[in-house]
C-alpha cells in the first residue's frame, strides 16, 4: 500500500474535490462504517431480505433488457451510458422512493451537470466542471432535504434501501440526522454512478478481447436460459448464484481495474503508522498496488478469470484483493455494483455483439474511454 497526505491547509479548490464526497473522508472511528456496511449487507447478502434482492434483481433485469433491446434495434449500445441509466433508474427507486415528478425532473437535470472528467481541473472556476458541479451539488442537496424532510413529516414511504438504512441507525442510540441521511443518499448516488458504469465498460472490453472468456459467458448464460420454464422468464436470486464463471470474471476484472485507484480517510485522531504520524485532520490517500504483486498473482498484468477458480467469489475483499476498499468502512456499493454488473453480462450474452478493436480505457483518477465503449450487435443478433 503507497501512502500520501493533505494537509488541512491544502488550497481550497481541490480540497473542495475531496470534501464534495463527505462519506470518503469520514471521520475514523466506529460509527463512521458500521451503520454502511451492516445495513448494506443485510439489503444484498442476509436471507431474510430474500423478497428484497428479488425486487432489485428484477428491475435491473428489466432495464438491462429494455437498453439492450433498443441497442439491438439501434445496432449499437453506449455500455458506460446505458450501465449508467439502469443505476440511476433503479437506485432513485429502491433509495428514494416516489417523488414528486418536477423533483424527479431536476434532480435528473442536476445528475447531468456531472460530466465525465469533471474531476481532472480541480478549481472553481465559472465554466469549469468542477464549478458546475459544486453548484449542482448544492441544488441536490436542497432537493434532498426537501424530500427527506417532507417523507419525515407526512410518515411517506421511503424507498426501501433509504428504509434499512435509515430505520436501523433510528434503532440504536444515536438517531441518524437529516444531514447525513441526504449525505448518504448523495454520495452513494456520486460514487455509484462515477464507478460502476466505467467498471462494466472496462469488464466488456477485457471480454471482447478474449474470445474464450466469450464464448464461456455465453454457454453459461444459455444454460441459465435453457433452464428456465419460459425463456422470457426475470432472473431470479438462484440465476444470479449461479452465475459461477460470471463472478470470477467480475472479480478478476475488479482485480485489474479497481474501483477507484485510491482508498481516502480522514482520521479524528494523531495516528501512528511506523516510525511516521499521520496528524488528526489530515486526508490520508492509500493505494492499494498488491493487485500487481506477482508473488500473490501469477502474471498479474493478465486478464485470467480462472485464476479464481474454486475460490471464495462472495467475498468483497482480502489481504491481497482490495477492490472496495477495505476496513469496517468497505464501498458501501459493492454488493449492487457486483449485481448489476452480471445482470449487465447477462443480457448481454443474449446477443451477439463485438466491440472496436480501437477502443482504448484509460486511467485519469477514475477509468476514463477516449474512443467511447459502444458494443455494435450483429445483423442476426438474438443468440436464444
Amino acid at each position: 500500500m503507497l501512502w500520501c497526505f493533505l494537509d488541512r491547509q491544502t488550497p481550497p479548490e481541490p480540497k473542495a474535490i475531496i470534501d464534495t464526497l463527505p462519506l470518503l473522508t469520514h471521520k475514523f472511528g466506529k460509527r463512521a462504517g458500521d451503520m454502511k456496511m451492516s445495513s448494506l449487507a443485510r439489503y444484498f447478502h442476509y436471507k431474510k431480505t430474500a423478497g428484497l434482492k428479488l425486487r432489485v434483481i428484477e428491475d435491473i433485469d428489466l432495464l438491462a433488457r429494455k437498453h439492450m433491446e433498443e441497442g439491438a434495434r439501434n445496432g449499437f449500445l453506449d455500455v458506460k451510458e446505458a450501465a449508467s441509466k439502469i443505476l440511476i433508474e433503479c437506485l432513485a427507486k429502491k433509495v428514494i422512493g416516489d417523488m414528486e415528478p418536477e423533483t424527479a425532473k431536476e434532480l435528473a437535470i442536476c445528475w447531468r451537470k456531472f460530466p465525465s472528467g469533471w474531476f481532472r481541473f480541480p478549481f472553481k472556476i465559472p465554466g469549469m466542471g468542477v464549478y458546475d458541479m459544486m453548484k449542482a451539488r448544492k441544488r441536490m442537496m436542497n432537493l434532498l432535504k426537501e424530500v427527506v424532510l417532507k417523507k419525515r413529516a407526512s410518515g411517506e414511504e421511503f424507498g426501501e434501501l433509504f428504509k434499512i438504512i435509515f430505520g436501523e441507525n433510528e434503532r440504536g442510540k444515536e438517531k441518524m440526522s437529516v444531514e447525513n441521511a441526504i449525505n448518504y443518499i448523495y454520495t452513494f448516488f456520486l460514487i455509484a454512478n462515477e464507478t460502476t458504469p466505467r467498471i462494466l465498460a472496462a469488464t466488456v472490453k477485457l471480454i471482447s478481447e478474449k474470445p474464450r472468456v466469450m464464448q464461456e459467458l455465453q454457454r453459461e448464460h444459455a444454460r441459465i436460459v435453457g433452464d428456465r420454464s419460459e425463456k422470457d422468464a426475470a432472473l431470479t436470486w438462484e440465476d444470479y448464484k449461479s452465475m459461477t464463471f460470471t463472478h470470477m470474471v467480475i472479480n478478476e476484472s475488479l482485480r485489474i481495474t479497481t474501483t477507484v485507484p485510491v482508498v481516502l480517510r480522514k482520521p479524528d485522531h494523531d495516528i501512528q503508522v511506523g516510525d511516521y504520524t499521520i496528524p488528526a485532520g489530515w486526508t490520508f490517500m492509500g493505494y492499494p498496488n498488491v493487485h500487481f504483486n506477482p508473488e500473490k498473482y501469477e502474471d498479474p498484468f493478465v486478464f485470467n478469470p480462472w485464476r479464481w477458480k474454486g475460490k471464495d467469489l462472495s467475498a468483497l475483499v482480502s489481504k491481497n484483493y482490495v477492490p472496495f476498499g477495505a476496513g469496517p468502512r468497505l464501498c458501501v456499493g459493492a454488493y449492487f455494483a457486483k449485481l448489476l454488473m452480471a445482470i449487465f453480462i447477462h443480457n448481454l450474452c443474449r446477443y451477439r455483439w463485438s466491440m472496436k478493436v480501437e477502443t482504448t480505457v484509460t486511467r485519469s483518477y477514475m477509468l476514463m474511454f477516449p474512443q467511447g465503449c459502444d458494443v455494435q450487435f450483429s445483423e442476426d443478433t438474438k443468440v436464444d
